[in-house]
């Protein structure tokens, strides 16, 4: 019965926001033009006509608006069940890496995928923000149909008593129609969005769910790209490394200065290895700040969208001070900023590293002489796997400096939503979640923290 009536009263207003009458903005617009033109000047005629003109730009807006929610009470069960479709229809088996693929299309690939991420990431943020909008205004909307309808009223008064038959009294005539016109469909709109909120909450956490899901698909397929380029990068500097040394001990007499080659290849080797275990790293903190700030700022919504009732309900109070308690801690401070500078600094001697090739082919042997062949040979292949390893450290480290930076923006994100969640608990709750609740454990804590205070060490420090 309930959904019934709902339905009948939304196309009332419906109806109703069509239905109003308005001045036809077009004789506006060449009343203004001639209003413009007159001789002599008519200022306060063109201000009026103006205004009716915003007034009715305005309205339209409005009718707008209220089309919108009309259409998500009209199609809800449609769209809602839509959304949940492509949930299950999400598969549960993660997305496989196709076999074959060459470097570049890989690195393309990673690419790709990287930004596709980004976007469901963007998605879903942008839609638990919409879900918080909606909270917000269903708290100001009482006081603004007040407002609406108390403005109605007095436009529709003066309306009424409107007199004068020369040109200003005909544009404060149309600017009260026109305003009168606005005032209507802003009355139905707010009225609209009344009536369409808890279905657009209930659309908006859909879809933000629905991009959560396919972030962390995508986020998985980003992964499990990344560590096949990894292991092909390693596989080919392991094999160009054994092929050198296979080489190397076949020969006798090596010059130190290509013995030293084998050193330099051991060590990039190493820290490639190195580059990505960290890349892995950094990955695996950057889901885990963006789930944690996904988790916050839907704790946030269910507080602003259950604080109306807070007064109501002790329980709900006790509910929800529980669950802000469970919420993350703020993420502890990371040398980002310092690792950075390193990559920077690595950087730097990488590409050092590869402007003294030229000079390493003119190596020679210790008494002077030219290489044997044999021992060009090895050289030739040391310093091709050397730039093979060098120039793959390079893109890594390019590729680290950026997701790098992504891990710093997650967790700038992650400390605005705590902060966020800290206020509202303060204001909704009078209590702030970075402090624990009261408990039955809250004497003892209290008995443990003044024996900390008075402990000899903290004596002495005084004294």
């Amino acid at each position: 019965m309930r959904l019934i009536y709902t339905f009948l009263l939304a196309l009332s207003l419906s109806f109703g926001a069509y239905a109003a009458t308005a001045p036809d903005a077009k004789q506006i617009t060449q009343e203004l033009e001639q209003a413009k033109a007159a001789k002599p000047a008519q200022p306060e005629t063109v201000e009026v006509l103006q205004s009716a003109l915003n007034a009715l730009e305005e309205r339209k807006s409005s009718l707008e608006r209220a089309r919108q929610y009309q259409d998500v009470i009209d199609n809800f069960p449609k769209l809602f069940q839509s959304l949940r479709a492509q949930l299950n229809n999400l598969s549960e088996e993660p997305r496989q890496v196709p076999t074959g693929l060459t470097a570049d299309a890989l690195n393309q690939e990673i690419l790709q995928v990287s930004s596709q991420l980004l976007e469901s990431s963007r998605q879903a943020q942008q839609e638990q923000d919409r879900a918080r909008e909606i909270a917000d205004s269903l708290n100001q909307l009482p006081q603004q149909q007040t407002d609406a309808r108390r403005q109605l009223n007095e436009v529709e008064r003066r309306i009424g008593t409107q007199t004068g038959n020369n040109a200003l009294a005909q544009a404060q005539n149309l600017a009260l129609q026109a305003e009168s016109a606005r005032l209507k469909a802003l009355v139905d709109e707010l009225d609209l969005a009344q009536l369409s909120a808890n279905n657009r909450q209930e659309l908006s956490r859909a879809r933000s769910e629905l991009a959560q899901k396919q972030s962390e698909q995508l986020d998985a397929y980003l992964q499990a790209l990344r560590n096949l380029q990894n292991s092909q990068r390693q596989r080919e500097a392991e094999k160009a490394l054994e092929s050198t040394e296979l080489l190397a001990e076949n020969s006798e007499n090596l010059p130190p200065d290509i013995t030293a080659q084998f050193k330099v290849n051991r060590e990039l080797s190493q820290a490639l290895n190195q580059q990505a275990q960290r890349m892995d790293l950094v990955a695996s903190q950057q889901r885990q700040a963006t789930n944690q700030t996904l988790q916050v700022r839907q704790a946030l919504n269910t507080l602003r969208e259950q604080s109306q009732w807070l007064g109501s309900s002790n329980l709900l109070g006790e509910a929800l001070r529980a669950q802000v308690a469970r919420l993350p801690e703020r993420p502890r401070p990371q040398q980002l900023d310092t690792e950075m500078a390193q990559l920077r600094v690595q950087r730097l001697r990488f590409e050092d590293l590869l402007s003294k090739q030229p000079q390493l082919r003119q190596i020679r042997q210790a008494d002077g002489e030219p290489l044997t062949s044999e021992q060009n040979k090895i050289l030739q292949a040391q310093l091709r796997t050397q730039n093979e390893l060098l120039n793959s450290l390079l893109r890594g480290g390019d590729t680290l400096m950026l997701e790098l930076t992504k891990l710093k923006v997650a967790n700038g994100q992650l400390e605005d939503a705590l902060k966020e969640i800290n206020e509202a608990t303060h204001r909704y709750l009078f209590w702030t979640s970075d402090v624990s609740p009261i408990g039955f454990s809250w004497p003892l804590e209290i008995v443990q923290d003044l024996r900390r205070l008075i402990s000899l060490d903290t004596i002495k420090r005084t004294g």
